[in-house]
């Protein structure tokens, strides 16, 4: 066990909860380090420490990763996401932390270059990891299934339609639990590689298939249907162009892609489609009436 605390940011959110579980169920010290402190209590209670504060405030970042050994990195789609992260990796650096792991970008975000400013701002917190003196990794999550196709599961449940630009666009959709198992495994390694990884499941799925998947878990009928994709102006916030332009990325294709990364990391297939598909419609094809 480290005797360190690994300090975990984004802790409150789908991803981050997860890995802090995951550490806490292994008797790993842990700080989270959040704008919630409340939540944080809620979610975690005395299981681990609480260091609250956000990033651009110097003081609290430097609190809180006072005394850390290892520094998940994980934040929000944002505009300030390059400056966030850079002064947290700094902020590690110099208290002295052995590894930083960065939750980064899909991979089709960030190459090539130009295509997404989400991506490109993660590129951009990639670089600066790797000038660091100590050890990074940056994993580069493909489509998740509890954020893009949870929503989709959702709308199939009320309205029995699934709606793409491109019926016939393939993901590689990951489960968030796979990417936590990874990320710990990262955290936790005596030695890593670093560089990046490119983390996906382990098949292509396309929004005809989920739909014809969806029926059969739902026993009822589920409309396909192509709808292009709402217009974000160029001078929208950033959290909304940038999910504008994974839409266009996905319809035409940049998702559809698998690697072995999980199975050679964890030693296991990640998690499918379809049993996602079935874990999430469970209530619902138990109950008519229910409502996600």
């Amino acid at each position: 066990m480290n005797e360190r605390p690994i300090l975990v940011t984004g802790a409150t959110g789908k991803l981050g909860q997860l890995v802090v579980e995951r550490l806490v169920a292994l008797g790993q010290p842990v700080r989270v380090f959040t704008r919630r402190p409340g939540a944080a209590g809620a979610l975690f209670g005395k299981t681990v420490q609480i260091a609250a504060g956000d990033f651009g405030d110097r003081t609290s970042l430097e609190t809180a990763v006072r005394g850390v050994g290892r520094l998940l990195l994980l934040s929000p789609i944002s505009a300030r996401l390059v400056m966030d992260q850079v002064a947290a990796a700094d902020a590690a650096v110099a208290a002295n932390a052995a590894r930083i792991v960065k939750i980064s970008g899909s991979d089709w975000t960030i190459a090539p270059a130009g295509n997404s400013i989400s991506g490109a701002a993660h590129a951009a917190v990639e670089r600066h990891l790797e000038s660091l003196p100590i050890d990074t990794i940056s994993l580069r999550p493909n489509a998740w299934m509890q954020v893009s196709l949870a929503n989709t599961i959702s709308h199939a449940i009320t309205n029995n339609q699934v709606i793409a630009a491109n019926l016939d666009a393939g993901i590689g959709y990951i489960d968030a639990r796979d990417i936590a198992d990874v990320a710990v495994h990262q955290l936790l390694a005596d030695r890593i590689r670093g560089g990046t990884l490119n983390l996906t499941g382990p098949d292509v799925v396309s929004f005809r298939q989920i739909a014809a998947q969806l029926a059969a878990a739902l026993k009822r009928s589920v409309a396909a249907l192509e709808k292009p994709p709402r217009i974000v102006p160029q001078d929208g916030d950033f959290e909304h162009r940038a999910v504008a332009q994974f839409i266009s990325l996905i319809a035409a294709g940049r998702a559809a892609t698998t690697t072995d990364v999980v199975w050679t990391q964890l030693g296991r297939s990640p998690r499918t489609v379809a049993a996602f598909i079935l874990e999430q419609v469970a209530p619902a094809a138990a109950d008519p009436e229910y409502q996600p």
